[in-house]
């Protein structure tokens, strides 16, 4: 009697042993990749799509001018990119700027200009659709960035 609850005692604190083990070294893990993803610092995330092969967005500040600047290219055949881009104040909550995309092809890559107030975060946007031979409806693609000035 006396030998079975012994081993009933071994048992369990041999099962908290290992399952404090466990805890330990997937916090440690978590910490790790935390780390890791803070040290990439990304800018711009964009998803998988089928017709759409990448979706980039840059925002860049020169004195009271952004350049916003959009690289949108479709998998081959591909046959119409449209979309708009827009800027958005953060810090004011307001609208900038927007623009209109709309090419037959492939490839769309444009560079645009607004005149933004130093000090505050801007959004820059892309919503829009890539075309391809057979999707007559078009593919949704998107992608955002945003950045202080």
């Amino acid at each position: 009697m006396v030998r079975e609850k012994l081993q009933k005692k071994t048992a369990v604190v041999l099962l908290i042993g290992a399952m404090l083990l466990c805890v330990q070294s997937n916090t440690v893990h978590a910490e790790n990749i935390l780390e890791y993803t803070e040290e990439m610092k990304v800018e711009s995330v964009s998803p998988m799509y089928v017709q759409g092969n990448r979706c980039q967005l840059r925002l860049a500040f020169s004195g009271k001018t952004a350049r916003c600047h959009a690289f949108i290219r479709g998998k081959s055949g591909t046959t119409k990119i449209s979309g708009l881009l827009k800027l958005y104040d953060n810090t004011a909550g307001r609208h900038v700027a927007s623009w209109t995309v709309s090419k037959s092809g492939s490839c769309y890559s444009v560079t645009k200009s607004a005149a933004v107030i130093k000090g505050h975060s801007y959004k820059l946007s892309f919503s829009g659709k890539v075309y391809g031979k057979n999707c007559k409806s078009g593919e949704s693609i998107a992608s955002s960035v945003s950045k202080k000035d």
